[in-house]
């Protein structure tokens, strides 16, 4: 029998290849991403690493944890410790984004905005997960979607780009953020994730109530993940600036991926 992330892996593909190839994810490799495009998919990506971050803390805080000197071994402490892993990361990612905010001139519309329908989306996902009443596959499969989600979409921006550039020649995207979610080490994470997930899901019996509710937060990742990448094509059309110019900080204070955001 299929391990429960083939299964969820399978199960929806052409939704999942629209979450990872998306176009704002090309640009973004290519150089051509417009710089509101750019600043606007950081501000909403640094709040939703906040709300992976409260993900994580709901997920520890029901852990049944053992009190034995065999808790090392056991399946709720491995979770517990690729848990604390994530914190770390994501603690990285948060100060990778302010710093690179900062040096841009872009941390006040970076770091100084409301969430947009995108990341409230998000947040509502990971608080529907990790509900109390919700087995804590669910949270776990939240958390391990997510970050499937966001490897295979990295990698794919990766095989986009001209790898004949020198260093000096790249721009933010190229130097900073597609190779820290395009990596070896993120790969190994997202695997520890999911190799976890697979044995918690041993028992569940397939499209008993627990896989259902698996599947259905599966489905909400890659809407979700799919809704969370700017629309570059229409911003493309207004003649802005490419992310290789100068950003410039603005008076405004929200900053989302488009109109009714």
């Amino acid at each position: 029998m299929p391990s429960l992330t083939s299964s969820l892996l399978h199960s929806l593909p052409l939704p999942l290849l629209s979450a990872t190839q998306q176009p704002f994810l090309t640009a973004a490799a290519q150089s051509t991403l417009p710089l509101p495009s750019l600043i606007a998919w950081l501000a909403q990506d640094r709040l939703y690493l906040l709300a992976y971050v409260n993900l994580i803390g709901t997920i520890l805080s029901r852990l049944p944890l053992s009190g034995g000197a065999d808790r090392e071994q056991s399946l709720e402490w491995r979770v517990a410790e690729v848990c604390i892993d994530a914190l770390e990361m994501a603690k990285r990612e948060l100060r990778m984004i302010e710093e690179t905010a900062r040096t841009e001139g872009w941390e006040g519309e970076v770091c100084d905005v409301r969430a947009g329908k995108e990341t409230r989306a998000y947040q509502d996902l990971f608080a529907g997960a990790a509900a109390p009443n919700r087995p804590l596959i669910v949270a776990l499969v939240a958390l391990w979607g997510t970050e499937e989600c966001y490897l295979r979409s990295w990698k794919y921006a990766a095989t986009k780009m001209d790898l004949s550039l020198k260093a000096k020649e790249k721009d933010v995207m190229q130097r900073v953020f597609i190779p820290n979610w395009s990596s070896g080490e993120f790969e190994a994470f997202v695997r520890r994730v999911g190799g976890l997930v697979n044995k918690f899901g041993v028992g569940l019996e397939e499209g008993g109530w627990e896989w259902e509710e698996c599947e259905e937060v599966w489905r909400q990742v890659l809407w979700a993940e799919k809704a969370f990448w700017p629309d570059v094509q229409s911003e493309a059309g207004k003649g802005k600036k490419d992310v290789k110019e100068v950003g410039k900080k603005k008076d405004g204070k929200e900053v989302t991926f488009g109109e009714g955001s």
